[in-house]
């Protein structure tokens, strides 16, 4: 909030305090005082001086009341005026105030003209009004000074008129009392200014705190949510994983109680074959469970790169052969092509070999009677020198929707039991923070219908310990 704004809002609430002081606080008193003075003038003073008392206190009730009303309808509309349109309206209704002051007062200042007791009862009154004055007119440091010399006036007029004698004395006294009101009311003028800016920040402070428990009941709920979707993800996930595990050591075991019997019969002509299945299915099972233990290793920071200079091309044509046997039983043609200045690189062979063929692997699986594609050329990653792998597939493609979940632990596009591929799903997560922990990254593209293209950014040159960290 700036200055002008703090310093408007101060206004609002200085202005909404007098009145609860003004009116609510002080108001019964005057009125009573107004009204009971009158007739103590009209019976111990000869005469008819308690006739412009009486005036006095009628004009003055009068204008006190409507000058309430205009506080109470200047309170309403607080919030619309600005920092300069708050000032105007105060200094008009500070010389408001002035002129009720001097309707209740002047007559009292009268007395000094009259017989006694007139200017004990006309010091008496003024002292009072002086002192309601000191009180309620701390607004602002200068509206004493507005709203004080009738009765200033006035308690000099009776003091001199009391003195007798020492008239010069008695008025002397009661103008040292008024200047001293003076300087007391400019004292609670700024000990009022200074309560108010402490109450401002207090409700600053309390509507900040209000927005933080706001923020942070939002942030709550958003952070439940998400715990209660990865709750219901990983349940589904660890369903899938217990089918998945379950079908190729289902696989091994019933292959091997069949070749087991084989041998006790001695007819071993298809022994050779369900060898064959025991391994594939103990090969995929092992893959699986791999998967799940790198993945664990990720989250728990206890995965370890060994990078080093490797030929790129030659990686990338050795995966592309071991995917080319999955592909060619798709009917998909695979091929690689390498920008003359892809060469070598240096980060961990082992994790870029892994990452590559979870992409070519991925795209040979959804690919039927179609072409894979990997491309590599050169990028530049964050400043630095960096290869790009293009892994383009004219597969059926991933939806929008699907495909911001892509790289979710533990969320598959198809998480069903039925679903027509195997494995544990944590392929892509993998791969894009094993590239992201050697400086990399793995983004996604697809089209429904029309395939996908997941990109692999592999920096070319060892990172610095910042980098790396």
């Amino acid at each position: 909030m700036g200055a002008t704004s703090e310093n408007r809002r101060i206004w609002v609430m200085t202005i909404r305090r007098f009145v609860e002081l003004a009116w609510a606080g002080h108001g019964l008193t005057r009125y009573a005082s107004v009204a009971v003075v009158p007739l103590l003038v009209g019976l111990m003073v000869p005469g008819l001086w308690w006739v412009p008392c009486a005036i006095g206190g009628v004009v003055g009730l009068t204008a006190d009341h409507f000058a309430q009303r205009a506080f109470t309808r200047l309170s309403a509309r607080l919030e619309s005026l600005d920092d300069k349109a708050l000032r105007g309206v105060f200094a008009g209704h500070t010389f408001v105030l002035a002129l009720i002051t001097a309707a209740y007062v002047t007559p009292y200042a009268v007395l000094a003209f009259a017989p006694q007791p007139a200017p004990l009862i006309g010091l008496m009154f003024s002292a009072g009004a002086l002192m309601i004055c000191t009180s309620l007119h701390v607004m602002t440091p200068r509206m004493i000074f507005f709203t004080s010399p009738p009765v200033i006036l006035a308690l000099v007029a009776n003091g001199y008129a009391l003195g007798g004698e020492q008239a010069l004395l008695g008025a002397a006294l009661a103008a040292l009392l008024g200047g001293n009101a003076l300087v007391m009311a400019r004292a609670n003028a700024g000990s009022f200014r200074d309560l108010m800016a402490a109450q401002f920040r207090i409700e600053q402070a309390a509507e900040e705190l209000e927005l933080r428990v706001e923020e942070r009941t939002a942030q709550l709920a958003v952070a439940t949510r998400r715990a209660q979707a990865a709750n219901r993800a990983k349940s589904v996930f660890l369903a899938n994983m217990s089918h998945e595990l379950r079908t190729p050591l289902n696989a091994v075991i019933g292959y091997a109680e069949i070749v087991q019997e084989d041998l006790e019969s001695g007819e071993t002509e298809r022994s050779a074959a369900d060898l064959a299945r025991i391994r594939n299915a103990a090969n995929h099972l092992l893959a699986m469970i791999t998967e799940v233990l790198d993945f664990s290793r990720i989250e728990a920071g206890k995965m370890e790169l060994s990078p080093e200079d490797f030929d790129l091309a030659a990686l990338l044509n050795a995966a592309a052969d071991d995917v080319r046997l999955t592909a060619e039983k798709q009917n998909t043609r695979i091929s690689v092509k390498l920008a003359p200045a892809v060469t070598t690189i240096h980060a961990d062979q082992t994790r870029v070999r892994q990452c590559v063929l979870n992409l070519m692997s991925n795209a040979a699986k959804f690919t039927h009677d179609g072409e894979i594609s990997v491309e590599a050329r050169p990028c530049r990653i964050d400043g630095a020198p960096g290869v790009a792998i293009h892994v383009r597939d004219t597969g059926k493609g991933i939806a929008p929707d699907d495909l911001k979940r892509l790289f979710q632990p533990f969320v598959q596009v198809d998480n069903t039991k039925t679903r027509n591929h195997d494995g544990a799903g944590l392929g892509l997560v993998i791969t894009r923070r094993l590239a992201r922990a050697m400086g990399g990254n793995v983004v996604a593209e697809s089209e429904p219908g029309k395939g996908s293209t997941f990109t692999l950014y592999l920096r070319s040159t060892p990172m610095t310990a910042q980098q790396a960290a």
